[in-house]
């Protein structure tokens, strides 16, 4: 009898042993619209194996990249409200819960991907300050810089009159059109193609990596890099989702950062986009070269547009501006 009881207290102490070594390992739900051909897509795979190294395979991410779970607001809610552990998106989209965030598609905010690459991690800890307990900001990640592609030629922002361009649903890229004379037309990524074939658009408002990667450079084949925007992304995960894990485990979501440092992720997105630029060229594709002075144009309509568009903005927009001037100088030559 004694030797019955011995051997179920066995059997049960190993089951339980497997149990609890089974709710040790986490599978975290990542999406993101990034098309699963890019530098974006291989920079977060890398997070992703840093993630399962430093975790010893306790907790692991399985990606959804090319918008498989819906366009960017949508798994933006989705996270926001548990339904999804990972979001990675561009900041500005953010604004709806964290206000301050849309300050960063200001057009030429950044003026150069080194300048982008040095102001934005000095703005991390005033982001956390701002975000609260909305969710968990993992990083802010480089996107890249945003230029038009284009049906005919255009040069200079007059150029644009009459032009109804496909943008992000933001405040402030849909003023900055408006003000250059453009149509804006707010439309998830995902309907851009669409929206071109059958002329509801007649350009796009994308990074060069978008604009060749989702094949929008076929219908609109000319590229005019205004480089109006560096867009910033980020990486966030629902409150729900970061409370359910210990605090090992969130220790190691944060610590994988370091595959992710924003300098060096910048510097190989710029040359991806260098790459994509140039296939677009080998395939027939227009590529506008702006002279300094047409650029310079570009850059003092866009910044002339900030004191308008700040009015527009809620949340501690003059706070923000202070920060962002603070950091300017501190990354200044």
């Amino acid at each position: 009898m004694n030797r019955l009881f011995t051997l179920a207290l066995a059997a049960a102490l190993a089951a339980g042993s497997t149990i609890a070594a089974q709710a040790e390992t986490v599978t975290l739900r990542m999406a993101a619209i990034t098309p699963d051909n890019t530098i974006w897509a291989n920079q977060i795979k890398r997070y992703i194996n840093k993630v399962e190294e430093l975790s010893g395979g306790d907790l692991t991410i399985e990606f959804f990249p090319n918008a498989q779970l819906g366009t960017m607001g949508d798994t933006m809610k989705m996270a926001l409200t548990g339904r999804l552990d990972i979001w990675v998106g561009a900041a500005p989209e953010l604004a709806n819960v964290t206000n301050e965030l849309a300050l960063l598609s200001l057009p030429y905010l950044f003026e150069t991907t080194e300048e982008a690459a040095c102001v934005t991690p000095l703005m991390d800890a005033y982001a956390r300050e701002r975000i609260g307990k909305k969710y968990q900001l993992i990083s802010f990640l480089p996107v890249g810089s945003q230029s038009l592609g284009l049906r005919q030629e255009a040069r200079v922002p007059a150029d644009l009159e009459g032009v109804k361009l496909r943008t992000a649903a933001l405040k402030t890229s849909m003023m900055f059109f408006r003000e250059l004379g453009a149509n804006p037309v707010p439309l998830p990524a995902a309907e851009t193609n669409t929206s071109l074939s059958t002329g509801l658009v007649d350009g796009v408002d994308f990074s060069p990596t978008f604009y060749v990667a989702t094949g929008a450079n076929k219908t609109a084949p000319v590229l005019l890099p205004t480089e109006h925007n560096y867009n910033i992304g980020a990486m966030i995960m629902s409150t729900k989702s970061w409370h359910r894990l210990t605090e090992a485990q969130q220790k190691t979501l944060l610590d994988a950062n370091e595959v992710m440092e924003f300098a060096s992720n910048a510097q190989e997105i710029q040359a991806f986009e260098a790459e994509m630029i140039s296939a677009h060229a080998a395939s027939g594709g227009t590529v506008i070269e702006l002279t300094a002075q047409e650029r310079q144009i570009w850059v003092e309509t866009g910044q002339a547009m900030w004191p308008d568009m700040q009015k527009e903005i809620r949340g501690d927009v003059e706070g923000f501006m202070e920060k962002m001037v603070e950091a300017k100088q501190a990354c200044a030559p």
